[in-house]
């Protein structure tokens, strides 16, 4: 359970983003995952354990709002995840080109990732193995990039005899200003707390649950506060890319030539293989849960079309059109790598905080209106106090949504916004399409 909790929730992928907050990002990291993520997965907890059954994010929004919300819901989380395979390509991407010192043109780099996509779903359409394995296997290499990158920071620190970064106590203070640019990836970094949601099958969940959330908000914290801190060691904020530091930082301390250059080529095979996987991992999950919305009549027939393997084949092959649409649009934009990465990561990610906006929503309609249902779990402390919190987070993640379009203070680039939000219009309008169709199908049957 641990390793797959370090699976899910800790994102080698947006580290460097978060280091270039500086110091202050070791503060934010402890505000938001308070604020964010404890709270999230207390009012997931309590949901989780009066409604066991009910299939997380969309079921409790179906009993909250009704079908077509929850079916809504569902169909979010796979979209967003259909899509955001294209930002987690071309993350593959270019780490592979600073892994092995290659430096491919706009066409070449798109065509890459477009081949990692289909790669990664042409395996999700073959026998399904044992993702209990693959989960494990990502998160023991996650962890070993994370002590990587922590041996790479002392490295650094002991060479050179001070941090990247002049380590002063006035530059904790957790500031807005520059660091509004990079907040939205803190808060990207603490989603899926609803995986850690306590479910009926808990012997004790008003003893276990917080024991619980309290424990993986620690190893998760923890996990990003050493690697942010190796990361603030070995590079001065100035030349963190955010697609690359992991990179950079082991070759700020390892070097790049010899037996220890070998040894970081070595670490970025290794994650490459994690993003692999990961991307895999991700969308294969939603994509079974889009078939079913498709065998129940929430989504249309062809999401519930299956190959001989049981795959759901409809769905990735939506998937697919999705993702290169996707991919082909980002490379219209005119930019760096870490310009394009950004782009498509606001776009997925925006469309990714949504279903946890309307959860927090659901929250508060169920605890009002169902006073019959037990809950053996309920947020601890007083009714205000729990309430005051939850808005808190779900006023966040409201301000993360606005912060992916616009950064207050900072110039506004057209091109991304237009990009971020007709991205996001186009796939919510295209689910309200879906379920409408899917609607109609029902009613001629």
């Amino acid at each position: 359970m641990l390793l797959g909790l370090v699976c899910a929730i800790f994102f080698l992928d947006t580290i460097p983003s978060v280091a270039t907050m500086g110091w202050a990002s070791i503060t934010w990291i402890v505000i938001i995952g308070i604020f964010f993520f404890l709270t999230g997965s207390l009012a997931c907890a309590e949901l989780g354990a009066a409604y066991p059954d009910d299939g997380g994010f969309a079921g409790w929004t179906a009993r909250a709002f009704g079908s077509k919300m929850g079916a809504f819901v569902g169909y979010l989380y796979w979209a967003c995840n259909a899509v955001w395979l294209s930002s987690n390509s071309t993350l593959f991407v270019n780490i592979f080109q600073a892994t092995f010192g290659l430096e491919l043109s706009k066409l070449g780099a798109a065509l890459l990732n477009l081949f990692i996509i289909y790669a990664m779903l042409a395996i999700l359409l073959l026998p399904s193995k044992n993702s209990k394995g693959m989960y494990n296997y990502g998160a023991i290499v996650k962890i070993g990039i994370g002590i990587a990158l922590i041996a790479a920071g002392v490295v650094c620190f002991v060479r050179g005899g001070t941090q990247a970064n002049p380590f002063q106590i006035s530059e904790f203070k957790p500031t807005l200003g520059a660091a509004l640019v990079f907040i939205p990836a803190l808060i990207y970094n603490f989603l899926g707390f609803e995986t850690s949601a306590a479910n009926g099958r808990m012997e004790n969940p008003a003893r276990d649950v917080p024991r619980a959330a309290i424990k993986n908000v620690v190893i998760v914290a923890a996990l990003y506060i050493a690697t942010s801190v190796a990361m603030l060691w070995a590079l001065p904020v100035s030349e963190v890319s955010i697609t690359t530091g992991i990179i950079q930082t082991l070759q700020a301390g390892f070097g790049s030539q010899g037996v220890m250059g070998g040894v970081v080529i070595l670490v970025g095979i290794l994650y490459l293989s994690v993003i692999f996987i990961q991307g895999m991992l991700w969308v294969g999950a939603p994509c079974n849960t889009a078939a079913v919305a498709g065998d129940t009549g929430e989504l249309p027939k062809v999401f519930s079309k299956r190959n001989k393997h049981n795959q759901p084949v409809g769905v990735i092959i939506i998937s697919a059109i999705m993702a290169t649409l996707m991919t082909l649009a980002s490379n219209l934009i005119s930019g760096s790598a870490e310009e394009i990465f950004w782009a498509i990561f606001s776009c997925t990610s925006l469309l990714l905080i949504i279903p946890y906006i309307i959860n927090f929503e659901a929250y508060f309609k169920l605890r009002a209106a169902d006073t019959t249902s037990e809950r053996p779990y309920v947020f601890p402390g007083p009714k205000w106090l729990a309430s005051l919190l939850i808005r808190i987070a779900e006023l966040i993640a409201i301000a993360t949504c606005v912060l992916f379009v616009w950064t207050p203070g900072l110039p506004l680039n057209m091109t991304q916004f237009v990009f971020v939000v007709a991205g996001s219009v186009v796939v919510i309008v295209l689910g309200l399409v879906l379920i409408k169709m899917a609607d109609k199908q029902k009613t001629a049957e």
